[in-house]
């Protein structure tokens, strides 16, 4: 189902969420991804710190870092989820949910890039 809006005078039509599905599916697989790769990369940087390195402050920012990147993987594989539910089943519901938890999770990883680029020192 296609939506018009006028802007301006000109007509434009705009895609419903259901149609969209598609699309959303791929980017916030892609999006889960990539998050995946940042929570490798956060687990690797821990690693390679020293043993006798490895105190309780540095973990608890590790840790912190990981389950925060984990948050957005979640975030991201709900949101692929209900796009697929929306498309399969033909809901709108299901489908709208999907694009709002998709630009959640992106703000969230833009957030969590933020920080690990802050806690370079």
């Amino acid at each position: 189902m296609l939506d018009y809006l006028v802007l301006a005078g000109a007509t434009l039509a705009m895609a419903g969420a259901l149609e969209v599905s598609g699309d959303l599916i791929a980017a916030t697989a892609t999006l889960a991804g990539l998050v995946l790769v940042f929570i490798g990369a956060t687990s690797t940087s821990y690693e390679g710190y020293p043993a006798e390195m490895r105190d309780r402050a540095l973990r608890k920012r590790f840790r912190r870092r990981a389950w925060f990147g984990f948050t957005g993987f979640a975030l991201s594989v709900v949101a692929a989820f209900l796009a697929l539910v929306g498309k399969w089943f033909h809901q709108e519901w299901s489908a709208f949910t999907a694009a709002a938890l998709f630009i959640i999770a992106l703000i969230w990883v833009i957030v969590a890039a933020y920080l690990s680029v802050r806690d370079i020192r």
